[in-house]
This record gives C-alpha cells, structure tokens and sequence, in this order.
C-alpha cells in the first residue's frame, strides 16, 4: 500500500531523501549543517570582539608596564629684536676716491702732409720709444705695471640717464646694422694695410676703443690697446672712423652714449 506525504509538512531534507536509505552520511551531515554553522558564526564573532577589545582590557589589567617616555634637551632662544630703520638717519659715507693707476703713455699724432716749413711738432716716437708704453692723447710718464686701471662706477640716484655721461656697461650695447658679418666685410673692403709694413712683414693685433652717440655715430676713436707699430695703429683708427651703422645702445630704455672696442688684427697670409 503506497503512502502519500504531504510535502507541505516535510524538510526539505525529507523531501529529498525520500525513499532513500537515511543512514547513508549525508543525510547525517545535512541534518547537523545548521548547528555547525552557527556554531562556526558564534566562535568567529567571539573571536573577532575579543581581538578588538584585548588592548583595553590588557591595559586595564596592568599586565605590561607603560614605557617611560624619552626625556630629550631643549634649549630656550631669545631672538632679539632687529634694529628700528630711522628714516631721518644720514646715508652712510661714499667711499673714498680711488686713485687711478698710471701707466707710461705716448701721445699719438696722425700723419697729415704738410710742407716742411710748416712742421711745428717734434718728430714722432721710435719703436725703441714706444716700447712698454700705451697709445694715448698725452705723454704721460708713470711705472710699468701690469695692474688694470681700476673701474670707477659712478653711482646716482634716480632711475633717468646722464646724457652728458659715457657708459661702458649698459642694458642694451650699441649693435652694427647686419651684425659681424656686415662689420667682417666693412673691414675686408676699407682697412688699408701700410704699404711698408706689409712688404716688411710687420703684423700685429691693435684694439681700438670708441663711442658710440645717441644717434648711432661713431666718435672718440683712439687705441685701447697698441700693436707697437704706429702705422698699423693708424690704419685700424682710421677704419674705425669711417664705421657709422651702429642702432645705439640704451639705458633704462633711453638712447645713450656707450664706450665700445673692436679688435684689428693684421696678417699676412
């Protein structure tokens, strides 16, 4: 006779093992899955409470020590406070003047072809004379010495220009129309090798010092420093004149008179 369950009041381990042998082990084991698990739930929030809470409770049992806190030197500094700024205090003084260094000097005279009875002037000087000394407007007789001549800064106040003054260090320098290679070929086409020195092999490096205006020109042109041959000197004055493409240099954004020097050198191939 076959007996009908109702379904509605099984398990659904009942339902699936019906009909089937019950002391198989999985039927064991998923009557006791429930128990496990909340067991297994039970010990895991046992476990996790007591590792959030152990610190506290060990520090309220007092079972480690506290460590002593490390005791470090400290020093007390006091700052003092800096000088009041008087507005009414004087400057300081300027420095002292600085002598300017001398060096032996020879006046240089530019050939010119006059008649002989107009000759006023004594004859120039020897190479043997012009040795150790400079090129200059004036005789001056000094020791030799290899100081530079010190630099003299001028310092003024305000920030306009002194157009009656020559600068030799400005924010914009003096630059030649089309640059070195406009110079290289000015110099190439008009500076005139000295016929006798040429044919005598004479050579030599002269530098030559010059100012350049407000307005571009070319004005006080005198050697800085000597080839010791006075033709070649010469030579590389006059070419030097005759440059007259220069955009001037500024200063605090105004045209200004600016001290330059240009290197001549003389070879011969």
């Amino acid at each position: 006779m076959e007996v009908k369950l109702d379904y509605h009041k099984q398990s659904m381990d009942e339902i699936v093992f019906d009909a089937r042998n019950k002391n198989y082990g999985a039927y064991v084991l998923r009557q006791l899955y429930e128990k496990h698990l909340l067991k297994a739930l039970g010990i895991s929030v046992f476990v996790f409470v007591f590792t959030m809470f152990s610190p506290k409770i060990v520090k309220n049992l007092g079972l480690f020590a506290a460590a002593e806190e490390e005791q470090t030197d400290t020093t007390v500094l006091t700052l003092v406070a800096p000088p009041s700024i008087k507005p009414d205090e004087p400057p300081p003084p300027p420095p002292p003047p600085v002598e300017p260094v001398l060096r032996p000097t020879a006046r240089f005279m530019e050939m010119e072809a006059v008649k002989k009875e107009e000759v006023d002037e004594p004859p120039p000087p020897t190479i043997i004379e012009l040795e150790n000394k400079d090129i200059g407007k004036e005789n001056i007789k000094a020791e030799i010495t290899d100081e530079p001549p010190p630099i003299i800064v001028q310092v003024t106040g305000g920030t306009g220009v002194d157009k009656n003054k020559i600068y030799e260090k400005v924010e914009q320098y003096p630059a030649y129309i089309g640059g070195q290679p406009a110079i290289d070929d000015f110099l190439a086409d008009n500076l005139v090798y000295p016929p006798d020195d040429y044919d005598n092999g004479v050579t030599g490096l002269v530098v030559v010092y010059f100012v350049v205006t407000e307005t571009g020109q070319v004005t006080d042109v005198r050697v800085g420093k000597s080839s010791r041959h006075p033709k070649l000197d010469a030579a590389a004055v006059n070419v030097v004149k005759k440059l007259s493409k220069f955009k001037p240099g500024k200063q605090n954004g105004e045209a200004v008179k600016v001290r330059c020097e240009i290197p001549i050198e003389f070879a011969i191939e």
